[in-house]
């Protein structure tokens, strides 16, 4: 393990490695861990999340470039324009094994540039280079771009929606997306339209022998199992099959419903949302070093034209589909193809339109005249309000730009029915028939957000990991489920592990492997720790930023709405169950009851207390 990260101030042109204590390293391993603590580390309390002084954190997981199948990802974290806490997502991006063969173990981007740029670096140093004829330019247009003017790099860019300062845009990373908690605007205020790696050199495993024979072990069981082949052949939207008919729980209709009932054949619209890659599938579009793909790549008709496109991932199906009002994966197929070309989080993007076609509904909102006028399952005016946002023209495109929460902050309405946490849109698991999922959704210190905890993953099939016969409808031991599968899914994100190998990529698996890696003598359990040490710099980060006790909460709709039809009919999350169960939680945690704040002999006891101490505004 090398403990060398790059910090690029923009604003002066100038670099700089500083070498992390060896301790810090051990402690945190690198991804998510590393990327939390640098966050803290190289930003002031209160600051503006689009003005210059907000850093940018890339951290790769610790196991990418290891040649372990699925582990490909590489965290990007700033402080989130959206929520105004940590905003952190996870992409299967080529960068990351690129940074490693570089010898860094993150970077940090201070600062911002005066004029379009892209930040460079490879063997020969690191350099902006300016790049004005590319701002403007879609997201497709620009990696052909990029491709051609730097051949054999691997790049991270924004499109016209992070150009623009949307609170809702992401980052591509060759054709995969940081998509959540609107981490392209960081980058488009400053000015930075992409950053480009390249490195002849691979990262090194320790002990190269031991890391060879354990991660042949770990590729043949991983690529043999059941779990995979399912994805391999149906992808993630074979999802929609389990929280349509078995649970109830698939969100529909600005989550009015539950299930595909509200369809004219229900049926028929759970085979076209679940089953349909087989049949319609042209190509695949892998993460880096992934044998177990799950991408599915798609043949739609748009403008007169054939064009093949990503196919739609479970979360997008329901955002721009069941969310939308429609019953079949082509136009959510379209809309998903225009999220990635404008260079939206297509979670939040449908999130929003869905917001925004019930209040149009309700008469809480008129379109000016001219303006698309947003209803369920109309793709042109879905197609067209997409662009106006991208672009914040008219007055629903600087309506919607930010996302849900602001939306309803300018129009002064519509909060009742408004589906986020702390200003993150909610993702495709109804949380009032997986009570866990609701909890996990309130206390992530992203936001609404389904990977901090995972525990979707538990309750929808029943069992996980350590856990059986778990029972999606109940409040009990909720807040312990949640708090252990937070330090699980943090794991995942510090190794760079997709969670969807879960299944088979538990820590008693992975630990040999980590060890050999890394050169440290680590079990399950310090993996475990690792995990949790990064779940409570978080917490930290947010409290430090303003975050209150009440902030942990769910939608209105979610606590004062039962689910009115399907398999969950009647299912609902009240307030008190809300309240017992984070307050469980905040007791599995080692934090204040009352209050969430982390207690110091929980921080004593994570090895945390002097690292913290020497963070501003922390303590």
């Amino acid at each position: 393990m090398a403990g060398r990260v790059l910090v690029y101030d923009l604003s002066l042109g100038e670099h700089r490695v500083e070498e992390l204590d060896e301790r810090v390293l051990r402690l945190l391993l690198g991804g998510r861990g590393l990327a939390s603590y640098l966050l803290l580390k190289f930003s002031r309390p209160g600051i503006d999340p689009l003005s210059r002084e907000n850093p940018l954190i890339i951290a790769p997981g610790t196991l990418v470039g290891s040649g372990l199948s699925t582990a490909s990802k590489t965290i990007i974290a700033s402080k989130s324009p959206l929520t105004g806490f940590l905003g952190r997502s996870s992409v299967g991006a080529r960068l990351g094994p690129s940074l490693l063969g570089l010898g860094y173990v993150a970077l940090v981007i201070l600062g911002s540039l005066d004029d379009p740029g892209v930040l460079v670096l490879d063997d020969k140093g690191v350099r902006i280079e300016e790049a004005s004829e590319l701002w403007g330019l879609s997201v497709s247009r620009t990696r052909r771009k990029l491709s051609e003017r730097y051949p054999g790099y691997h790049e991270c860019l924004i499109g016209p929606a992070g150009e623009n300062l949307s609170a809702i845009s992401g980052i591509d990373c060759n054709g995969r997306q940081a998509g959540r908690t609107g981490l392209g605007a960081v980058m488009g205020s400053k000015k930075l339209k992409a950053i480009l790696v390249k490195s002849k050199k691979i990262p090194r495993a320790a002990r190269p022998e031991e890391a060879r024979r354990i991660v042949s072990e770990l590729n043949r069981g991983l690529a043999g199992h059941p779990a995979s082949k399912n994805l391999v052949e149906y992808g993630t939207p074979a999802m929609v099959n389990y929280t349509n008919k078995l649970r109830g729980v698939l969100p529909c209709l600005n989550w009015r419903h539950s299930s595909l009932d509200w369809c004219p054949d229900p049926e028929k619209a759970n085979e076209n949302l679940a089953f349909w890659a087989p049949k319609k599938r042209k190509g695949r579009n892998p993460c880096v070093n992934c044998a177990r793909v799950c991408s599915q790549v798609i043949e739609v008709e748009y403008e007169g034209q054939r064009l093949e496109v990503d196919g739609p991932e479970y979360e997008t199906v329901y955002s721009l589909g069941t969310n939308l009002g429609f019953c079949n994966v082509e136009p959510v197929a379209v809309l998903n193809m225009l999220a990635d070309e404008y260079g939206f989080d297509s979670i939040s993007l449908g999130v929003t339109l869905a917001w925004a076609t019930e209040a149009v509904e309700r008469g809480d909102l008129q379109p000016m005249s001219g303006e698309p006028i947003p209803r369920w399952g109309d793709l042109d005016a879905y197609t067209r309000l997409i662009e106006a946002m991208a672009k914040r023209e008219g007055f629903l495109g600087g309506l919607l730009a930010d996302g849900v929460k602001k939306a309803v902050e300018r129009l002064g309405k519509g909060g009742d029915y408004a589906i986020h946490v702390k200003g993150l849109e909610l993702p495709a698991y109804d949380p009032r028939g997986l009570k866990g999922m609701g909890l996990g959704y309130a206390v992530s210190s992203r936001g609404g957000d389904h990977l901090t905890s995972g525990a979707y993953a538990v309750e929808v099939p029943g069992k996980l990991w350590v856990y059986t016969d778990v029972d999606p409808r109940t409040t009990k031991n909720k807040g312990l489920l949640v708090k252990e599968m937070e330090d699980l899914m943090a794991l995942y994100d510090i190794l760079g592990v997709c969670k969807f190998s879960r299944y088979y990529l538990t820590p008693e698996k992975l630990a040999p492997f980590a060890s050999a890696v890394t050169g440290y003598n680590l079990g399950p359990g310090d993996l475990l720790l690792a995990g949790e040490r990064t779940v409570n710099l978080e917490r930290i980060y947010n409290l430090r930023e303003g975050l209150k006790p009440e902030d942990d909460t769910l939608p209105q709709r979610i606590l004062r709405e039962a689910i009115k039809s399907g398999p969950c009919k009647d299912c609902r999350i009240t307030r008190e169950e809300l309240e017992e169960m984070k307050k469980e939680y905040y007791i599995a945690r080692g934090w204040d009851p009352e209050t969430g704040v982390p207690r110091k002999a929980k921080l004593i006891e994570l090895d945390l207390l002097d690292i913290i101490e020497n963070l501003e505004g922390t303590i």
